[in-house]
């Protein structure tokens, strides 16, 4: 646990205590997985996707444990035509007028369309996508940013396939500080 505000909010921030939690969570979480990572003080936790993390993360966040977490990564597998990482088919619902950013977001994350039809009024599409899952993680709020809130998006798993490549998740960098304090106007621009 070695960020810059370390210790400053958590009742338990030693490595052990968050061992001996995450140990007693793999008694009743029968989906939860959990592997030592590269040193010490680093533990890999597999679980169902993004919302399975992120429960358990909230509720030891609540009971005063104190850790950092790295973004989430998809788990892939090696078989003998290479690395394959899971696949998922998206349905996306939105209006006409943002299919075009929806159709951009997608393809910019490795999607390969399906299908694409209109509804019976014609002010909405439907769009299906096979998709890597790496090009799925955040792009639930770009989506709902480009069309001011009214895309509708459901997932479901379809298999695992070849690796896609590099796919391009973030466009805007982030700002990160090391110490408390106050900062110039510019500095945040």
């Amino acid at each position: 646990n070695t960020p810059p505000f370390a210790g400053k909010e958590g009742k338990y921030v030693k490595s052990r205590n968050i061992k001996d939690r995450l140990d007693k969570e793999l008694e009743r979480n029968l989906a939860l997985k959990v592997e030592p990572g590269d040193t010490a003080d680093e533990f890999v936790v597999c679980g169902r996707g993004t919302l399975h993390l992120s429960i358990l993360i909230e509720n030891m966040r609540r009971e005063g444990y104190e850790f950092c977490v790295g973004p989430p990564q998809v788990i892939t597998r090696s078989t003998e035509k290479g690395t394959e990482e899971p696949y998922e088919i998206a349905v996306v619902e939105a209006k006409q007028e943002y299919m075009g950013s929806v159709v951009d977001l997608l393809g910019q994350r490795k999607g390969m369309m399906q299908d694409l039809s209109t509804s019976v009024g014609g002010d909405t599409q439907t769009v299906k996508y096979r998709i890597p899952t790496r090009g799925l993680i955040g792009v639930r709020n770009t989506l709902l940013t480009a069309s001011k809130g009214t895309v509708v998006i459901n997932t479901i798993f379809d298999g695992y396939d070849t690796w896609a490549g590099d796919i391009n998740t973030r466009a805007n960098g982030s700002l990160t500080a090391f110490e408390t304090g106050s900062g110039p106007s510019y500095a945040g621009q």
